[in-house]
């Protein structure tokens, strides 16, 4: 199994030149090849969330509360909400970020195991999925392409799991010995079989999520258009 800076250095490189792909076809801004650029990063860090006290777990759920945080002061600071003390703006946050911290993650590092679920084509399409919905929702109305940023904003997490799988999968072929440890299949996997609880209900979350996902007609369309790529 690879260590946590080879699977960080590995996702920033790759997904780094991804972006930069599609920054010199000019499908997105520098802005979006950053934004993306670090997406990618974060997901070739998650299917190690599953590892408890892990680095990666650390910096995953630190973005995950930042995140949440974020999404209820976007929220609670809306033109449809009422007007908020200034003591409901500072209890409201805390109260999201201790219940993060204090009751889900414990609850989360109870029910996984490492290279459970997490470590699973099926979770790596639930979060992409969850990232397209979010980046949707939340830059609507300050992108004037928020589909595709969307869309390429699921597919880089989607991508730097997907890297972080493969680099597991390599890690347990040892070709100085020409051996095959016993860890070589359990990291790239359509899904844990073995918690079939887990199983149904991602399935059903990407089901619903894939459901009400932006069209993706017009994402394909523009990334399907080269004539402006340089490569010098």
């Amino acid at each position: 199994m690879a260590n946590f800076k080879t699977h960080f250095n590995v996702a920033a490189i790759s997904t780094g030149l991804a972006s930069a792909v599609l920054l010199s076809a000019e499908h997105i801004n520098i802005n979006g090849a950053l934004w993306l650029w670090c997406l990618g990063t974060v997901g070739g860090l998650l299917p190690d969330i599953d590892a408890d006290n892990s680095t990666s777990l650390d910096i995953v759920f630190n973005i995950f509360a930042s995140v949440a945080l974020l999404m209820v002061l976007h929220y609670i600071t809306g033109e449809h909400f009422r007007e908020i003390h200034f003591v409901e703006l500072l209890a409201i946050p805390l109260g999201v970020y201790g219940i993060l911290k204090w009751l889900i993650r414990p609850l989360f590092e109870k029910m996984t195991v490492h290279r459970g679920s997490c470590h699973s084509l099926l979770f790596l399409v639930l979060c992409a999925l969850l990232t397209i919905q979010i980046t949707w929702i939340f830059n609507d109305n300050y992108l004037t392409k928020s589909n595709l940023y969307a869309w390429l904003s699921g597919g880089f997490i989607l991508f730097g799991g997907l890297v972080h799988l493969l680099l597991d999968e390599i890690y347990s072929v040892e070709l100085s010995n020409l051996r095959v440890k016993r860890s070589f299949g359990t990291a790239l996997k359509i899904a844990d079989f073995r918690n079939k609880s887990a199983t149904l209900m991602m399935l059903a979350a990407i089901i619903a999520l894939g459901y009400i996902a932006p069209e993706s007609a017009s994402t394909i369309k523009t990334l399907t258009d080269w004539s402006t790529f340089k490569i010098w």
